[in-house]
């Protein structure tokens, strides 16, 4: 009891000497931006900055139990400030448990209000310290500045890992995109290079290597996913292309003209082809590994002679096949986990929760390439009963498209359109261990509009425990080497 009493008293010698007099009681909540309001949250994550828009300052109150912990100020536009030593020592003393936002407001007449307070709940289980993600205006016809960055979440900082202007030439833009890690761990990394120092940058701990993964009559290697032993990564080879729509509120899709699965061997840095999913009437896509490594699921749809035209009907479902990772062979079987005769949708982006019992991936009516449909939504399924969970807590009326779980299986992280229907913006979300999605939150910067005057859309979030250890002069040099052809092997 007595720490606690030390610990309120510390907290509040730094509460802000701010006169409130005269303030009309609301009875409603106040409108916060971004929306915190009844949302759980980590306890190792960073403060959650929030304003009330029209208003010229804003004052708030955290709470636990009847007692003030500490008080935030702040204005109408960038929001409070909370100071970084007693948010953490609230969300440390708050684990397992809720606290109390209260706010008031000022008007730009000087007067007060005072809304009913919220709570925020604090889970007990930590999310990873950091998230990884590509920065990309939301335009078609060229890369234009673009790069990867990671984001210590625990806090608002943000590191480059490597910007395209590191590789532009004086006629073209490069392109960098498909980042991944190997089990969380930022030291065992990859991710590709187009147009400019093409190729693909892998990195296994001290090691690094760019490699020529565009190979004759199979396309170049595209969406990777690791397998857990690190042995392996499973590629897409993609053949793209675009579709401008002039009467649709979606404004792009996107589609494959070819593609097929490929096994790349790290060690002996060689491709294993198996023959089933070379140029097949089918069109696989988006691998991704069970946590166990024995299976690979995948999306896969009929090919159509008639792409474009009749782009609307291309549907993709989400398949598995069993993998022996000793021989390097897939089983004989495809097993059909979600399919799109049956839901007469399109299914991609499947991930496996770290305990292999959800998977999660999202849904729109058509195509291969979601993030511009406003209809996708985020859908999961219950790999042990079969059974769908309630998702209708993650999905808006716009965009939800690319998505990663936590190395705990405890946190989503996902990509949104919910605020324009323009930009995507990282949302986090607790799914607990019962099984229930509970309500998202937009990733906390350090003043509330700065999500809306980054004009630029976050996509393929990607959690780690830890940092990139090489800088982007390093990564850049890296770039700049040759690319080590590949041997084909086929089986």
């Amino acid at each position: 009891m007595k720490k606690r009493i030390l610990l309120l008293a510390i907290l509040f010698s730094l509460m802000s000497c701010v006169k409130i007099e005269n303030q009309e009681k609301m009875a409603l909540q106040p409108d916060i931006f971004p929306d915190y309001k009844s949302v759980t949250i980590p306890p190792n994550i960073a403060p959650l900055t929030f304003t009330v828009k029209g208003t010229k300052r804003l004052v708030a109150d955290f709470l636990v139990g009847d007692s003030v912990a500490f008080r935030a100020v702040g204005d109408g536009k960038k929001g409070i400030k909370i100071p970084e030593k007693p948010w953490k020592a609230l969300l440390a003393e708050t684990a397992g448990r809720s606290f109390e936002v209260r706010v008031f407001v000022e008007s730009f007449d000087n007067k007060w209000q005072e809304f009913l307070p919220f709570d925020v709940f604090v889970a007990s289980d930590s999310i990873d310290a950091y998230v990884s993600y590509r920065l990309i205006k939301p335009d078609y016809e060229q890369a234009d500045r673009m790069g990867l960055y990671q984001r210590d979440i625990t806090t608002f900082d943000e590191k480059t890992i490597i910007e395209n202007l590191q590789l532009n030439s004086k006629d073209k833009f490069g392109c960098v995109n498909c980042h991944s890690y190997w089990n969380y761990n930022a030291d065992t990394m990859m991710y590709h290079a187009r147009f400019v120092d093409v190729g693909t940058v892998i990195v296994t701990g001290d090691e690094a290597k760019k490699l020529n993964l565009t190979m004759k009559d199979m396309g170049k290697g595209t969406y990777p996913a690791w397998h857990p032993s690190a042995a392996y990564i499973a590629f897409s080879m993609n053949e793209t292309m675009q579709v401008f729509h002039v009467f649709d509120d979606n404004r792009i899709s996107v589609y494959d003209t070819k593609s097929d699965l490929m096994l790349y061997d790290v060690q002996k840095k060689e491709a294993i082809v198996d023959k089933r999913f070379l140029n097949s009437p089918e069109l696989e896509t988006f691998p991704s590994w069970s946590p166990d490594g024995e299976f690979l699921y995948f999306s896969s749809a009929k090919m159509s002679a008639e792409i474009p035209l009749n782009n609307d009907e291309i549907k993709y479902g989400i398949y598995r096949i069993r993998f022996d990772e000793k021989t390097a062979t897939f089983g004989d079987s495809v097993e059909c986990i979600v399919d799109a005769d049956v839901t007469h949708k399109t299914q991609l982006f499947a991930r496996v929760s770290p305990d292999n019992r959800y998977m999660l991936y999202t849904e729109a009516d058509y195509g291969t390439f979601p993030i511009w449909h406003h209809e996708a939504d985020l859908g999961m399924i219950d790999l042990q009963t079969g059974k769908h969970v309630d998702m209708s807590a993650l999905n808006s009326a716009s965009t939800e498209s690319y998505h990663a779980w936590s190395s705990n299986g405890r946190w989503i992280v996902f990509s949104s359109r919910r605020i324009d229907g323009l930009y995507t913006r990282l949302y986090f979300a607790y799914f607990d261990k019962n099984g229930i999605v509970h309500k998202p939150f937009l990733m906390p910067q350090k003043t509330a509009d700065f999500d809306l005057l980054r004009m630029k859309s976050y996509n393929v979030p990607e959690f780690s425990k830890n940092a990139v250890r090489r800088s982007k002069r390093q990564m850049r040099q890296i770039q700049a080497e040759a690319a080590e052809p590949v041997k084909v092997r086929y089986q």
